[in-house]
């Protein structure tokens, strides 16, 4: 089957050369992570938090998609995606 998007090698490295030549920025994949200890909810005593992923949109696979707590929530809608309400 042919595709719109041809299949490609990418890695970490890959991106921070394309960007750092085309744009002169360095990704930081891991920057926000780190300063604001987003992968330390729970710990940190952060509540209340619904996490929304519509399962049809590609950007889901960077989404928390399941309970981290009592409090922090993940609410998956199998048919969503970011742009649905637009057809």
């Amino acid at each position: 089957e042919e595709s719109m998007f041809p299949p490609r090698d990418w890695s970490l490295e890959w991106l921070q050369n394309h960007c750092q030549s085309r744009f002169a920025v360095f990704p930081k994949p891991y920057d926000l992570v780190k300063r604001w200890k987003f992968d330390q909810l729970a710990e940190n005593n952060v509540t209340r938090i619904l996490f929304t992923n519509g399962l049809k949109d590609g950007w889901s696979v960077g989404g928390i998609q399941q309970n981290l707590s009592d409090s922090l929530l993940a609410l998956n809608f199998p048919n969503g995606a970011h742009h649905s309400d637009l057809s």
